[in-house]
């Protein structure tokens, strides 16, 4: 059996889930040309199929509002800032989108954590 779950959410949560999708997307797409770009396709396939896993969480589950879906994504602007503190060549970009990615994972919380 098929169970279907519709839940309406607010704008703010809009704004957040598409900021953490716009992201995990965009940084799945990175990733994957960098593979064939760059000399190092074993490390950038790590990373692609980190940040499409990071996509299909944001994308199925936490809309569903799960709760273990919002923890998890936090796994998504820490992967991306630890490397960034590594390397002063990709700091910029790193913490940028990690920093989109906290800010949307803040402006979903209440969606997760409210009294219903």
């Amino acid at each position: 059996m098929l169970v279907t779950t519709i839940v309406t959410h607010n704008t703010r949560f809009r704004i957040g889930w598409i900021a953490l999708l716009v992201s995990a997307a965009l940084m799945s797409l990175t990733h994957f040309s960098l593979i064939f770009i760059l000399d190092e396709p074993v490390l950038f396939t790590g990373f692609a199929l980190f940040n499409l896993y990071a996509l299909l969480v944001v994308l199925i589950p936490f809309r569903r509002d799960e709760k273990w879906a919002w923890t998890t994504t936090w796994l998504l602007p820490i992967g991306l800032a630890l490397p960034a503190a590594l390397d002063p060549d990709i700091m910029f970009f790193y913490f940028a989108v990690a920093a989109v990615c906290v800010l949307g994972l803040l402006l979903t919380m209440p969606a997760f954590f409210s009294q219903k």
